[in-house]
């Protein structure tokens, strides 16, 4: 539908910067996810796209057209937000058509649009119904069908699945990537939710502070974060300190619990000093002869996980390893072998390389 490109974006209120410098670029009918803690700037990011947050500098431009001082009526973008914003008054049917009607659409083409977008989504049988007689995942799809029922150039979506219950956020996400991409509509899927994002866009843009740390495809952000915040952001991950220890030309990791090998070069800068090391689920298994040694302290069949505290004693750090499927009880005793590790700097939140 249309490139969307943000050149140098700050957005402020009073003293407060929101969005400091932000530049991206978004493909035609790319799904970018907007990922970063409370706060980072997630929000304000879709909202200045939308043209409801006035920008202090910079410029955006939608389809090549600037629209940084353009209404938001004068932008088609259509945007979905985490609360659902439905018309009280309007049964289901009328709301997916109110930006139809606004834009003078005739009655048989309204009609069918709406038809088709009901059909989509599975809620046909909502369509008679007030919003009050709403659950909130059925009405939180119904504002997704009257975000998409005119087929606007770009689509925002506000932490659109937070509401609903993990079986239907499970479909919902099936469903939304298979419109968005019927329609090849530009899409900014802001999310706290690792597996929302990893699932469903095409390449993530980290916030933090309002700054963009890192834009990349999800796999190459997972594996390859530029901070800790970007490897959060990205899935489950367990976090220890080690101190760094130099051996020749490589360098030991050293944990009350374990020494791992490092080769990075940039821990020269780092012997002596601790560093924090970052391990996924799955970069770590459970091994007769694995040299880490602990406690399962929780199992759960749900994430298909355990947790394991390190040694023995109190104030253990604690582990999430993935199980691969075996049933582990909580107090058993097991040995782990790490096979990979992220390695950030404690100072500045960096990855080391």
């Amino acid at each position: 539908m249309a490139t969307v490109a943000l050149e140098h974006v700050s957005v402020r209120h009073d003293a407060v910067l929101l969005l400091d410098d932000v530049n991206l670029v978004v493909g035609d009918g790319e799904m970018i996810g907007v990922v970063g803690a409370s706060g980072a700037g997630k929000t304000t990011l879709l909202r200045a796209i939308a043209g409801v947050e006035a920008l202090a500098s910079g410029a955006i431009s939608i389809g090549g057209v600037d629209v940084s001082d353009a209404a938001p009526a004068e932008r088609n973008v259509s945007m979905v937000f985490q609360t659902p914003q439905l018309i009280p008054h309007r049964d289901v049917r009328r709301n997916i058509a109110f930006p139809l009607e606004l834009r003078h659409h005739p009655e048989d083409d309204v009609a069918t649009r709406v038809a088709a977008e009901t059909r989509a989504l599975h809620i046909e049988a909502l369509l008679a119904r007030p919003p009050r007689d709403l659950s909130a995942g059925e009405a939180q799809l119904v504002q997704i069908a009257r975000a998409l029922v005119h087929v606007p150039s770009v689509l925002l979506l506000d932490e659109p699945l937070a509401r609903l219950d993990a079986p239907l956020s499970q479909h919902m996400r099936r469903d939304l990537r298979s419109l968005q991409q019927g329609y090849g509509v530009t899409t900014f899927l802001a999310t706290n939710d690792p597996v929302e994002a990893m699932s469903l866009a095409d390449r993530l843009v980290v916030l933090d502070g309002g700054h963009v740390v890192q834009v990349g495809a999800p796999m190459e952000i997972y594996e390859r974060p530029a901070t800790l915040m970007a490897a959060a952001c990205t899935g489950r991950l367990s976090t220890v300190s080690a101190l760094v220890e130099r051996d020749g030309d490589g360098f030991w990791l050293v944990h009350p619990s374990f020494r791992q090998r490092a080769w990075r070069p940039s821990l020269a800068e780092h012997v002596g000093a601790a560093v924090l090391v970052v391990m996924r689920p799955t970069w770590l298994r459970v091994a007769a002869d694995g040299p880490v040694h602990g406690t399962i302290a929780a199992a759960s069949t749900v994430t298909g996980t355990i947790t394991v505290a390190l040694g023995n004693g109190p104030g253990l750090d604690e582990v999430e390893v993935a199980t691969g499927g075996r049933v582990y009880q909580r107090g058993e005793e097991v040995s782990l072998r790490i096979e990979e590790v992220i390695l950030f700097d404690p100072r500045t939140g960096g990855r080391l390389a």
